[in-house]
């Protein structure tokens, strides 16, 4: 296996140096936009899983009827 050191500098430099913005000062729960935010995020993720379990459907399907 092929180690690519590019990768792998670029993997630990985001590790390394991203955990300031996941911890951000700004982050209340307080404000009165933090349940819409909150809404719209686990809607989106509602999203993504609806549309994930769509194309695995339209895949499955689409194999049965080529196996006809």
């Amino acid at each position: 296996m092929k180690v690519n050191l590019k990768r792998s500098a670029l993997m630990l430099y985001a590790a390394v140096f991203s955990s300031g913005a996941f911890a951000h000062a700004g982050h209340d729960h307080e404000h009165w936009t933090s349940g819409v935010m909150h809404a719209l995020f686990y809607a989106s993720l509602v999203g993504c899983a609806a549309a994930c379990g769509f194309a695995a459907y339209k895949y499955f399907n689409a194999k049965k009827r080529s196996a006809k």
